[in-house]
């Protein structure tokens, strides 16, 4: 019986193994402009809790194989240096925006998502 259980757990762990190999893994990049940062961007269940200045990638990221947007919130540092993009006690305000059109991301896929103005 002792052997049977490191088996079995063994058997279980690469099962889930194979199943999390087949998900596409997926990268998003900021491309919209020097002046904009991206914050917490999000593409078929996976979020990525971080900043990224113009030019900066996430981490690549296993997520769910299908068709989706990207969600993201964005500060324009244009904006805000101009007054236009603050609350009354001068912090930033973060805004909510989603890619216009949807991306792919197939089982198995390696795919680099960019934002961009359009």
């Amino acid at each position: 019986m002792m052997r049977r259980t490191p088996l079995f757990v063994s058997l279980a762990v690469l099962t889930f193994a194979g199943c999390d190999l087949d998900y596409p893994r997926v990268v998003v990049v900021n491309r919209i402009g020097p002046e904009v940062v991206v914050r917490d961007p999000s593409f078929n269940g996976c979020r990525w809790a971080t900043t990224l200045n113009y030019g900066d990638h996430t981490a690549m990221k296993a997520c769910l194989p299908g068709r989706g947007r990207v969600h993201f919130k964005k500060l324009d540092l244009a904006q805000y240096s101009a007054g236009g993009s603050q609350a009354d006690d001068g912090t930033p305000r973060w805004f909510n925006y989603q890619t216009a059109s949807s991306l792919e991301a197939g089982p198995g896929d390696s795919v680099i998502l960019e934002l961009t103005r359009e």
